[in-house]
């Protein structure tokens, strides 16, 4: 449990826009507004959704509320692989198949995310488990309850259509071991429940097939998009890729593994191929090992006849079948020793693969992979930046920290206005602010006298126009966002910047420094952060400004330049020649102080126009030239 609920709302960092969409349509169930399917986003099926409900009715809209219900079905997952493997191989196989899921990252990060595809492992194991007692115990009601725990597995996740498939293998199987009288008349139970259970979803599908059956088309190796005129081959190439995703190389998209991670770790990995080297030598005298076979196998064609192979999202199918592999390598050393008399070897091995496993999966998600920016980049944490951002500026909500959302009313006469190309592109922000009314996505929705305004901007275009809805006079404060990439973004860019303006009128506070052209610098202030110093300065201007002043920021001592921190005001997003008569500027600027001085160390600070490099003057309250820096002393060394 721990390895699936510790920093759920932090590791993996962000919110993608699949869990984000799962979060709004989990909104609009908590409002009345149910659905059999939900068709944005290329279509989803419901049960996840259903199942976020809950958690965010009680934590409201924050990221680790949405990833709970995952939490809590990766959890379940375990002991019903327990039970499932205790019933097809005995106890000693059940509890190492649910130890090899438990500290599997595959299955750990599919725990940790608001994806659907967490619900099909624990129907999978759920409903074979119900078809086992059915077909160990019988019983009609037995038999009816798998129908109708396998008719549910269709509101899953989209693999799950591919299962009709395995139950007719194993009906091949039975017949051909002339034993397929067993399943009348419990088979037409079964079937009844399974039709009950997948009728509403059916009649939905007949109704919006473009809806329900388009996604599978478009991922397709059959697709010439996709296998590029060479068919063949592709199929070929992504078989190898498939089947070497055990022990070779898994998953490179960081949106679902540590990139280019096989799903186990090599002690592990070799229990595998000695469990499916035992399942296939006991598949002739035995339905469990060869039904175990044919399962993994058959839930393998999803990524293997689709793009991106190998896709743990679309091979989700194999778990939690693919756990009981190793318990089987492991369970067959165990044997071996005992047989041999040394008790002790079988439980010690099992034991340090296990602990192998739990190391390396503790070590690669917690540590190597929330480390690696195309993580937070796939993850799009810009945009739970951007929602928090607005969150503490309009003061309610998710504030970017912790599983609960604040609730009350939002600040009085605060809005935000977002531009509409992020609001519509990252489902995460529309998802996380709850205040949706005080935000706006067109400049004309702005109310002609606002108090204090958020202006979320796209910095690469033209935005000086929107600093037109900022209050005046004010005191204003720009943040630059964090990095961003989309999938097929050549580099990174910044995701957005951010002008918080408050209304203020004039303090009367004798100002630092002033200078030429009716600049005044209003405070100026050192402050330590861990091994470096924020240089904290606030502008006005008296007047407008015609040129673009640069802000140098010197640090020096006795032996001269210790570090510099020069730039265009506010990290270069709102130049003097923007600002506003009477308005206050926050501009901060970093420096790294020396390790050993030379002696008296202080800070200068001045302006000067870039393309001539000359200073702007410092004058007396009566204009006089006094200079061209204001010098401010430091934290004491």
């Amino acid at each position: 449990m721990v390895l699936r609920v510790a920093a759920l709302g932090r590791i993996p960092p962000g919110l993608y826009h699949d869990e984000a969409y799962n979060g709004l349509d989990a909104l609009q169930v908590l409002a009345g507004r149910w659905s059999i399917y939900f068709p944005a986003n290329h279509g989803r099926e419901p049960l996840y959704i259903y199942l976020a409900a809950l958690p965010l009715a009680l934590f409201g809209r924050t990221p680790a509320a949405l990833r709970l219900a995952a939490a809590v079905v990766g959890t379940l997952t375990i002991p019903i692989t327990i039970l499932l493997a205790r019933s097809w191989f005995g106890k000693r196989v059940g509890w190492l198949s649910g130890a090899v899921l438990a500290v599997t990252l595959w299955h750990v990060h599919l725990s940790r995310v608001a994806f659907r595809a967490v619900t099909m492992p624990l129907w999978a194991g759920l409903s074979l488990l119900i078809g086992t007692w059915a077909w160990q115990r019988g019983g009609w009601k037995r038999w009816l309850a798998a129908g109708l725990t396998y008719g549910l597995g269709f509101y899953t996740y989209l693999p799950v259509r591919l299962t009709p498939l395995a139950l007719f293998i194993w009906a091949a199987i039975l017949a051909k071991r002339g034993q397929v009288r067993k399943l009348w008349p419990g088979g037409a139970w079964f079937a009844l429940g399974a039709v009950v259970a997948v009728l509403p979803l059916s009649a939905y599908a007949i109704g919006h097939w473009e809806v329900v059956m388009g996604r599978p088309g478009s991922v397709s190796v059959f697709n010439p998009t996709i296998n590029q005129g060479d068919l063949p081959g592709t199929i070929l190439r992504h078989l190898i890729r498939t089947l070497g995703m055990f022990f070779i190389r898994g998953d490179t998209i960081p949106r679902h593994n540590l990139p280019g991670r096989p799903v186990f770790d090599p002690v592990l990995g070799l229990a595998m191929i000695a469990g499916i080297l035992r399942s296939a030598a006991q598949s002739r005298r035995r339905l469990a090992p060869a039904f175990l076979l044919a399962w993994v196998g058959l839930m393998l064609v999803p990524t293997w006849l689709a793009e991106d192979a190998p896709h743990f999202l679309r091979a989700v199918g194999v778990l939690p079948l693919a756990a009981v592999f190793p318990a089987l390598g492991l369970d067959e050393a165990w044997n071996r020793f005992e047989r041999a008399g040394w008790r002790w070897v079988g439980p010690t091995i099992a034991l340090i693969g296990l602990t192998i496993g739990l190391g390396s999966t503790g070590w690669d998600y917690f540590v190597r992979y929330p480390a690696r920016p195309e993580v937070h980049y796939f993850f799009e944490e810009a945009a739970t930046h951007l929602a928090a951002d607005v969150n503490r500026f309009l003061g309610t909500g998710w504030n970017g920290e912790g599983w609960i959302a604040r609730k009350g009313e939002p600040a009085p006469n605060h809005w935000a206005f977002v531009e509409r190309r992020l609001w519509e592109e990252w489902a995460a922000i529309p998802f996380l602010i709850p205040s949706t009314e005080r935000v706006m996505t067109q400049p004309e929705e702005m109310p002609s006298d606002p108090e204090a305004v958020l202006l979320i901007l796209w910095p690469h275009e033209e935005y000086r126009s929107r600093l037109d809805m900022l209050p005046t006079p004010a005191h204003i404060q720009v943040w630059e966002g964090p990095q961003a990439q989309g999938d097929l973004d050549p580099e990174p860019f910044t995701a957005y910047v951010a002008f918080a303006a408050e209304r203020a009128e004039g303090s009367g506070v004798e100002p630092v420094a002033r200078f030429a052209g009716g600049i005044d610098l209003l405070s100026a202030r050192v402050v330590p952060e861990g091994e470096t110093w924020r240089v904290e300065l606030v502008w006005t201007a008296k007047t407008p400004v015609e040129e673009n002043y640069t802000v140098f920021v010197h640090l020096r001592d006795g032996g001269g330049m210790v570090d510099q921190a020069d730039g265009d005001p506010a990290g270069g997003y709102f130049p003097t020649a923007w600002w506003r008569a009477g308005d206050r500027v926050t501009d901060v600027h970093h420096l790294t102080p020396a390790e050993t001085w030379n002696g008296e160390p202080y800070v200068a600070i001045g302006l000067y126009l870039r393309s001539t490099m000359e200073r702007l003057a410092v004058v007396d309250a009566q204009g006089r030239t006094i200079g061209d820096e204001v010098t401010l002393p430091v934290p004491a060394p």
